[in-house]
């Protein structure tokens, strides 16, 4: 039997059990945490009662992905509020996001007649649109479809998802600036400035899947979803063990023989799947595993701007100016257009932002279990630079004045408040270096395969028995699942051949 140790006990160590568990491989997930999950964990960090995403919250690409699909995980209930999201602005008024078309249209104004266009033309196509982005490299199929049904629009629409989502929003709504705010702000959520090449594919892609799928979560929390994987991984017969971390992989005759613990502890495998990020794994691998220039691109791999988080235990709802966000199960806090290029600028030069563009989760508002009666939870992040000369409470005070513009009176709603730095959230997860959630910056040559090097596109790597999956892979973060798919098929397919 092929023993198969797998690194990292987040969604996609998990996928990847799941599958080579159930194809008779004798698995091992080893997490250096305290329990299993990774980003997708639940915690009680505020007040008893109060059950807070630890990182991941929201998840449409979970809603979209094949790989989570075809798994039909069981003991969870999905909740998928009607208005996926509203953006306010500092005069009372916002835009907001409804799975339903027309309202989203009526929402935008008169600039809905241009989102009214593009969602007849690429709604029908949003499922292979999805999966020609997540699918495995090179996208043969659903790019085929997508070509086929737009015909002479595609060159189009591949000029307008390639650029940014500044550019893409005014083209769509014809240079108003608002309407492209709106859009803007889901780009946001890959860390990318709005006027950064292929922003404009990220929100497109997010409010796309708003109308196809919603931005659903789990009822009681994300560690419902990984208690469903953990289940399913150990009832296919994998073993997890935690508070158990990987120092160094093992090399012998040039191929992999197993990992060592922290401590000394060896780990023999006949194949290693790592999901940690590309710079841990080059700390990881033994010098001259891997050619000079892909261990240099692994030693060298760029992060982006980290997430600075806030939990909050509330004594009522958010009391927003606006009126959609009070319906809203995300709110994008940030304003103007020109707002969202400053801040991303700001933290992109290593300045904390004056005013950090916010994502805000409003689980409770949809999902009672997450808080007392009458009470409710708040989840907060803002995008700012790994490291900062700024006290933590000074970063987190920022962040709740930027709520305060737009919700007022907010402050006088607070129970307690919690918050987590990028140090802290890389001390906590060691992969996810300078705190970055996305496993790498988003930009253009970091993308596809060069995510993170063409030889570990197709989640192999030269070093015989040496599998990849994680953020760092393509396609990127958000919790999909499809690099532990797709680490896991690559696995098994080669046990074939050679068979």
């Amino acid at each position: 039997m092929t023993r198969v140790v797998i690194v990292g006990a987040g969604h996609n160590g998990l996928v990847a059990a799941i599958h080579l568990a159930a194809h008779g491989f004798d698995v091992t997930v080893l997490e250096h945490a305290p329990r299993p999950g990774g980003a997708s964990t639940s915690v009680a960090n505020t007040l008893p009662g109060f059950v807070h995403d630890h990182c991941a919250a929201i998840v449409p690409m979970t809603a979209a992905s094949p790989a989570m699909r075809e798994l039909e995980l069981d003991g969870l209930e999905w909740v998928n509020p009607p208005v996926v999201l509203a953006h306010p602005f500092a005069d009372g008024t916002a835009i907001a996001l409804h799975r339903d078309v027309e309202k989203t249209a009526r929402s935008l104004g008169p600039a809905g007649a241009g989102w009214s266009a593009a969602m007849d033309q690429m709604l029908p196509l949003a499922t292979p649109f999805v999966e020609a982005v997540l699918g495995p490299l090179p996208p043969v199929r659903s790019p085929l479809r997508l070509a086929m049904a737009l015909r002479r629009d595609g060159l189009e629409w591949a000029r307008r998802l390639a650029g940014s989502v500044e550019a893409l929003g005014l083209d769509l709504f014809e240079g108003d600036r608002r309407a492209t705010a709106w859009l803007a702000a889901s780009a946001q959520h890959s860390g990318l400035p709005p006027t950064a090449a292929a922003s404009g594919a990220f929100g497109f892609l997010l409010q796309l899947v708003g109308h196809s799928h919603g931005w659903p979560f789990p009822r009681g929390g994300m560690q419902s979803l990984a208690d469903a994987l953990i289940r399913r991984a150990r009832r296919e017969g994998a073993a997890i063990r935690c508070d158990a971390t990987v120092e160094k992989l093992l090399i012998r005759g040039g191929r992999v023989a197993g990992v060592q613990l922290a401590g000394g502890e060896q780990v023999a495998s006949d194949a290693v799947v790592s999901t940690v990020s590309a710079g841990l794994l080059a700390r990881m691998l033994p010098s001259g595993a891997l050619s000079p220039r892909l261990q240099r691109r692994l030693r060298i791999w760029r992060y982006g701007t980290a997430p600075f988080k806030l939990d909050y235990a509330l004594s009522g709802p958010v009391p927003w100016a606006a009126e959609a966000p009070r319906a809203a199960a995300v709110v994008h806090v940030g304003g103007e257009l020109e707002e969202f290029a400053r801040a991303a600028d700001q933290a992109r030069r290593g300045e904390v932002p004056d005013r950090p563009v916010l994502v805000v989760g409003q689980q409770s508002l949809h999902d009672p279990t997450r808080a007392p009666a009458g009470r409710h939870t708040l989840y907060v992040y803002g995008h700012v630079p790994a490291s900062y000369d700024l006290a933590d409470e000074e970063v987190a005070d920022r962040l709740q004045a930027q709520l305060e513009r737009f919700a007022p009176g907010f402050g006088s709603l607070v129970l307690a408040r919690t918050s987590r730095s990028p140090a802290q959230t890389e001390r906590e997860n060691p992969s996810l270096v300078g705190g970055d959630l996305a496993g790498g910056s988003y930009e253009l040559d970091q993308q596809l395969i060069f995510r993170p090097a063409p030889e570990l596109s197709r989640y192999r790597s030269p070093l015989r028995g040496l599998y990849v999956a994680g953020a760092s892979t393509h396609p990127g973060g958000a919790v999909h699942g499809m690099s532990g798919r797709g680490a896991a098929r690559a696995l098994i397919r080669d046990r074939r051949v050679r068979r």
